[in-house]
């Protein structure tokens, strides 16, 4: 089950739910697990997303929500993706959607990250 709101995304992880949150708080903690400026974002997704760079995302996302919360995250970096041997591709595409549509990625703010995500029967993208 998933729910959307615009820069949140909730779907079942780790065995229950959990929501993403796809803020400003998302991008400091994205750009500082990579080790990476703002500026280099653009880089990460051009060409292809790494699983590193899925695993990253989805954390960020995950802690930029429980941090703005007030919840104690009871997962890391690892657990994360663990749990996303159990995550089907149409469910990731519509995390990147909700990632794409978020307030923060104005139009100034791209990173050259296409805003109209396309489907795609490539394998591995």
């Amino acid at each position: 089950m998933a729910t959307r709101k615009r820069g949140y995304y909730t779907t079942k992880l780790g065995g229950k739910n959990r929501t993403m949150h796809f803020s400003m708080n998302f991008w400091a903690n994205f750009t500082e697990i990579l080790g990476i400026s703002l500026e280099q974002i653009g880089d990460v997704f051009s060409g292809g997303v790494s699983l590193s760079n899925i695993r990253a995302l989805i954390y960020a996302a995950l802690l930029a929500n429980d941090q703005e919360t007030g919840v104690e995250p009871d997962y890391n970096q690892f657990t994360v993706g663990a749990w996303l041997e159990d995550l089907e591709a149409d469910e990731l595409e519509k995390i990147i959607e909700a990632m794409t549509e978020s307030r923060i990625l104005g139009n100034s703010l791209n990173m050259g990250i296409e805003r109209n995500v396309k489907n795609t029967t490539k394998a591995g993208k």
